[in-house]
Protein backbone atom coordinates (compact mmCIF):
# COMPACT_ATOMS: atom_id res chain seq x y z
CA UNK A 1 0.00 0.00 0.00
CA UNK A 2 2.81 2.41 0.79
CA UNK A 3 4.28 1.73 -2.64
CA UNK A 4 1.06 2.81 -4.32
CA UNK A 5 0.99 5.98 -2.29
CA UNK A 6 4.50 6.82 -3.44
CA UNK A 7 3.63 6.23 -7.08
CA UNK A 8 0.42 8.23 -6.96
CA UNK A 9 1.87 11.28 -5.27
CA UNK A 10 4.63 11.40 -7.88
CA UNK A 11 2.08 12.66 -10.41
CA UNK A 12 2.38 16.12 -8.85
CA UNK A 13 5.99 16.41 -9.96
CA UNK A 14 6.26 13.94 -12.86
CA UNK A 15 7.22 10.28 -12.54
CA UNK A 16 10.81 9.14 -12.53
CA UNK A 17 12.01 6.35 -14.80
CA UNK A 18 11.89 2.85 -13.34
CA UNK A 19 15.67 2.62 -13.56
CA UNK A 20 16.20 5.49 -11.12
CA UNK A 21 13.90 4.07 -8.45
CA UNK A 22 15.40 2.31 -5.41
CA UNK A 23 16.28 -1.32 -6.13
CA UNK A 24 13.75 -2.72 -3.65
CA UNK A 25 10.96 -0.66 -5.25
CA UNK A 26 11.89 -1.92 -8.71
CA UNK A 27 11.63 -5.49 -7.44
CA UNK A 28 8.22 -4.76 -5.86
CA UNK A 29 6.94 -3.33 -9.14
CA UNK A 30 7.97 -6.45 -11.03
CA UNK A 31 6.66 -8.84 -8.36
CA UNK A 32 3.25 -7.23 -7.80
CA UNK A 33 2.46 -5.56 -11.13
CA UNK A 34 4.67 -7.17 -13.75
CA UNK A 35 5.51 -3.89 -15.46
CA UNK A 36 6.08 -0.30 -14.41
CA UNK A 37 3.24 0.79 -16.72
CA UNK A 38 0.74 -1.42 -14.88
CA UNK A 39 2.00 -0.15 -11.54
CA UNK A 40 1.52 3.45 -12.67
CA UNK A 41 -1.97 2.70 -13.99
CA UNK A 42 -2.93 1.15 -10.68
CA UNK A 43 -1.55 4.17 -8.82
CA UNK A 44 -3.47 6.53 -11.12
CA UNK A 45 -6.77 4.75 -10.47
CA UNK A 46 -6.20 5.06 -6.76
CA UNK A 47 -5.27 8.72 -7.03
CA UNK A 48 -8.31 9.56 -9.16
CA UNK A 49 -10.59 7.71 -6.71
CA UNK A 50 -9.83 10.46 -4.22
CA UNK A 51 -12.15 12.64 -6.29
CA UNK A 52 -15.00 10.27 -5.44
CA UNK A 53 -16.16 11.69 -2.13
CA UNK A 54 -18.49 8.73 -1.61
CA UNK A 55 -15.51 6.39 -1.73
CA UNK A 56 -13.68 8.65 0.72
CA UNK A 57 -16.66 8.58 3.06
CA UNK A 58 -16.83 4.78 2.92
CA UNK A 59 -13.11 4.51 3.67
CA UNK A 60 -13.51 6.83 6.66
CA UNK A 61 -16.23 4.59 8.07
CA UNK A 62 -14.03 1.52 7.63
CA UNK A 63 -10.79 3.06 8.95
CA UNK A 64 -9.13 0.95 11.68
CA UNK A 65 -8.38 3.98 13.85
CA UNK A 66 -9.38 7.60 14.20
CA UNK A 67 -12.41 9.35 15.70
CA UNK A 68 -15.36 9.30 13.30
CA UNK A 69 -17.91 12.10 13.49
CA UNK A 70 -20.81 12.98 11.22
CA UNK A 71 -18.59 15.23 9.13
CA UNK A 72 -15.05 13.87 9.33
CA UNK A 73 -12.50 11.34 10.48
CA UNK A 74 -10.02 12.82 12.96
CA UNK A 75 -6.74 10.99 13.32
CA UNK A 76 -3.42 11.51 15.04
CA UNK A 77 -0.44 11.81 12.69
CA UNK A 78 0.91 8.49 13.95
CA UNK A 79 -2.24 6.78 12.71
CA UNK A 80 -1.93 7.88 9.07
CA UNK A 81 0.12 4.81 8.00
CA UNK A 82 -2.70 2.57 9.28
CA UNK A 83 -5.34 4.12 7.02
CA UNK A 84 -6.65 2.62 3.75
CA UNK A 85 -4.67 3.75 0.67
CA UNK A 86 -7.42 6.08 -0.56
CA UNK A 87 -7.34 8.07 2.69
CA UNK A 88 -3.56 8.20 2.72
CA UNK A 89 -3.60 9.67 -0.77
CA UNK A 90 -6.49 11.97 0.16
CA UNK A 91 -4.30 13.46 2.89
CA UNK A 92 -1.22 13.24 0.67
CA UNK A 93 -2.84 15.46 -1.96
CA UNK A 94 -3.24 18.25 0.59
CA UNK A 95 0.30 17.78 1.89
CA UNK A 96 1.74 17.77 -1.63
CA UNK A 97 0.19 21.20 -2.14
CA UNK A 98 1.05 22.93 1.16
CA UNK A 99 3.93 20.83 2.46
CA UNK A 100 4.34 19.64 6.03
CA UNK A 101 2.32 21.75 8.47
CA UNK A 102 4.62 22.42 11.39
CA UNK A 103 3.06 21.67 14.77
CA UNK A 104 0.02 19.85 13.39
CA UNK A 105 -0.60 16.51 15.10
CA UNK A 106 -4.26 15.82 14.27
CA UNK A 107 -5.56 15.50 10.71
CA UNK A 108 -9.22 16.05 9.91
CA UNK A 109 -10.31 14.14 6.81
CA UNK A 110 -13.62 15.64 5.74
CA UNK A 111 -16.17 13.04 4.66
CA UNK A 112 -18.59 15.08 2.53
CA UNK A 113 -16.47 17.93 1.18
CA UNK A 114 -13.08 17.35 -0.52
CA UNK A 115 -10.93 19.08 2.05
CA UNK A 116 -8.35 18.25 4.70
CA UNK A 117 -7.58 20.16 7.89
CA UNK A 118 -4.38 20.12 9.95
CA UNK A 119 -4.94 20.79 13.64
CA UNK A 120 -2.38 21.69 16.28
CA UNK A 121 -2.78 20.48 19.87
CA UNK A 122 0.68 21.17 21.40
CA UNK A 123 -0.13 19.45 24.72
CA UNK A 124 -1.78 16.36 23.25
CA UNK A 125 0.10 13.85 25.41
CA UNK A 126 0.35 15.92 28.59
CA UNK A 127 -3.05 17.62 28.83
CA UNK A 128 -6.00 15.27 29.47
CA UNK A 129 -8.12 17.56 27.29
CA UNK A 130 -5.74 19.53 25.05
CA UNK A 131 -6.86 22.78 23.47
CA UNK A 132 -6.73 23.59 19.77
CA UNK A 133 -4.15 26.30 19.06
CA UNK A 134 -4.52 26.71 15.30
CA UNK A 135 -5.69 24.90 12.19
CA UNK A 136 -5.11 24.96 8.45
CA UNK A 137 -7.78 23.87 5.98
CA UNK A 138 -7.04 22.90 2.37
CA UNK A 139 -9.83 22.49 -0.18
CA UNK A 140 -8.80 19.81 -2.67
CA UNK A 141 -10.76 21.20 -5.63
CA UNK A 142 -10.10 24.92 -5.39
CA UNK A 143 -6.86 24.52 -3.36
CA UNK A 144 -7.88 27.49 -1.30
CA UNK A 145 -6.22 27.54 2.12
CA UNK A 146 -7.83 28.93 5.27
CA UNK A 147 -6.06 29.49 8.57
CA UNK A 148 -7.72 29.67 12.00
CA UNK A 149 -6.03 30.77 15.21
CA UNK A 150 -7.28 30.09 18.74
CA UNK A 151 -4.24 31.24 20.73
CA UNK A 152 -6.03 34.24 22.20
CA UNK A 153 -9.37 32.51 22.73
CA UNK A 154 -10.69 32.36 26.30
CA UNK A 155 -12.48 29.13 25.49
CA UNK A 156 -10.81 27.18 22.65
CA UNK A 157 -12.12 23.83 21.39
CA UNK A 158 -10.76 20.85 23.34
CA UNK A 159 -10.45 17.11 22.79
CA UNK A 160 -12.13 14.27 24.63
CA UNK A 161 -11.62 10.50 24.30
CA UNK A 162 -8.04 10.92 23.10
CA UNK A 163 -7.57 7.17 22.66
CA UNK A 164 -9.96 7.30 19.70
CA UNK A 165 -7.52 9.47 17.71
CA UNK A 166 -4.47 7.23 17.99
CA UNK A 167 -3.54 3.75 16.68
CA UNK A 168 -3.70 0.73 19.01
CA UNK A 169 0.09 0.68 19.47
CA UNK A 170 0.29 4.31 20.67
CA UNK A 171 2.33 4.30 23.88
CA UNK A 172 -0.12 6.32 25.99
CA UNK A 173 -3.35 4.87 24.63
CA UNK A 174 -4.04 2.84 27.77
CA UNK A 175 -3.67 5.93 29.93
CA UNK A 176 -6.11 7.85 27.75
CA UNK A 177 -8.62 4.97 27.87
CA UNK A 178 -8.58 4.82 31.67
CA UNK A 179 -9.41 8.53 31.91
CA UNK A 180 -12.28 8.15 29.46
CA UNK A 181 -13.69 5.27 31.51
CA UNK A 182 -13.55 7.41 34.65
CA UNK A 183 -15.28 10.31 32.93
CA UNK A 184 -17.97 8.00 31.59
CA UNK A 185 -18.64 6.68 35.10
CA UNK A 186 -19.09 10.26 36.26
CA UNK A 187 -21.58 10.85 33.44
CA UNK A 188 -19.49 13.68 31.98
CA UNK A 189 -20.26 12.67 28.40
CA UNK A 190 -24.05 12.68 28.76
CA UNK A 191 -24.32 15.78 26.55
CA UNK A 192 -21.35 15.73 24.12
CA UNK A 193 -22.35 18.92 22.29
CA UNK A 194 -22.20 20.88 25.56
CA UNK A 195 -18.57 20.13 26.46
CA UNK A 196 -16.70 21.05 23.28
CA UNK A 197 -14.88 24.11 24.61
CA UNK A 198 -12.61 24.72 27.60
CA UNK A 199 -15.15 26.97 29.33
CA UNK A 200 -18.02 24.51 28.89
CA UNK A 201 -15.91 21.63 30.18
CA UNK A 202 -14.65 23.50 33.23
CA UNK A 203 -18.19 24.56 34.09
CA UNK A 204 -19.36 20.95 33.99
CA UNK A 205 -16.47 19.79 36.19
CA UNK A 206 -17.30 22.49 38.73
CA UNK A 207 -20.97 21.49 38.73
CA UNK A 208 -20.02 17.87 39.41
CA UNK A 209 -17.58 18.82 42.14
CA UNK A 210 -14.52 17.33 40.45
CA UNK A 211 -11.33 18.41 38.78
CA UNK A 212 -8.55 16.74 36.85
CA UNK A 213 -5.10 15.92 38.12
CA UNK A 214 -3.16 14.69 35.15
CA UNK A 215 -5.20 11.90 33.62
CA UNK A 216 -7.24 11.20 36.76
CA UNK A 217 -10.43 12.67 38.15
CA UNK A 218 -10.12 14.21 41.60
CA UNK A 219 -13.26 14.70 43.63
CA UNK A 220 -13.42 18.05 45.43
CA UNK A 221 -14.84 16.69 48.65
CA UNK A 222 -14.92 19.54 51.14
CA UNK A 223 -13.82 23.03 52.07
CA UNK A 224 -11.24 23.40 54.86
CA UNK A 225 -11.26 26.06 57.59
CA UNK A 226 -8.80 28.09 55.55
CA UNK A 227 -11.28 28.17 52.70
CA UNK A 228 -9.23 25.85 50.51
CA UNK A 229 -10.94 22.93 48.88
CA UNK A 230 -9.74 19.46 49.86
CA UNK A 231 -9.48 17.04 46.97
CA UNK A 232 -9.77 13.28 46.96
CA UNK A 233 -8.98 10.91 44.12
CA UNK A 234 -12.05 8.97 43.07
CA UNK A 235 -12.77 6.64 40.17
CA UNK A 236 -16.44 7.47 40.06
CA UNK A 237 -19.30 9.22 41.84
CA UNK A 238 -20.23 7.96 45.28
CA UNK A 239 -23.52 6.11 45.64
CA UNK A 240 -25.63 9.10 46.65
CA UNK A 241 -24.51 10.98 43.55
CA UNK A 242 -25.12 8.08 41.15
Amino acid sequence: MSRRLTGSSQRFNGRPRLSVLPRDLQLDVKAFFGTYTRACESADRLLFSVGNITAVDTACKEAPCGKLTSEALYIHMTGLPHLPPILRIYEGCARAFIGIVEGANIVKLHRHIPQVSYLSYPEFDQDPHPALVDSLLVHLQTFQVRYFNYKTSDSPPILHRKEAFVPVDYLLRGKFERLTQQEERWGLYAHPTAIGTRLQWNQLLAERGVRLSGHRIIRVSSVSKTGKRCAKSHDGPIARNA
